[in-house]
């Protein structure tokens, strides 16, 4: 009797062992999630009417050079044009290491508006500006 409770321990320890190396190998080769890895670009277009221009240019001096510092910055590019009717079209491209950095980053910016007691919807909604923002990643190359 106690020769097959000892053999039955010695098996039980065998096969835990067993599964947990087993289980070690499978969670080493977890990989993450693609937008944990890739590269997030956030494109923001604004429509600003021509007297809203000077404020608005001068908040995103400040916004631009804010995200600048943050943690998982790459890059960002400013593009503008003036439509028919003189609105000012201004498109920014924002680039970052990967979707939680991204995330951090949002906040980050929201932290640091509401620390200034800037409210950018009042400012948009007063100014007349309208804004179009999306993330996207890098296409495949084809």
């Amino acid at each position: 009797m106690k020769t097959n409770l000892l053999i039955s321990i010695v098996l039980l320890t065998l096969f835990s062992y067993r599964t947990n190396a087993q289980s070690t190998t499978i969670n080493s080769e977890i990989k993450p999630k693609k937008s944990e890895t890739m590269q997030q670009i956030f494109i923001d277009k604004f429509i600003v009417p021509e007297k809203s221009k000077q404020e608005f240019l001068e908040r995103v001096r400040i916004n631009r050079n804010f995200i600048k510092h943050l943690n998982g910055f790459v890059n960002d590019n400013a593009y503008e044009r003036i439509d028919e009717n003189g609105n000012l079209i201004y498109i920014t491209i924002a680039v970052w290491e990967n979707e939680t950095v991204l995330k951090n980053a949002k906040e980050a910016v929201q932290t640091y508006y509401k620390k200034e007691g800037f409210n950018i919807s009042e400012m948009f909604e007063r100014l007349h500006i309208t804004m179009e923002r999306n993330v996207y990643k890098e296409s495949e190359k084809l």
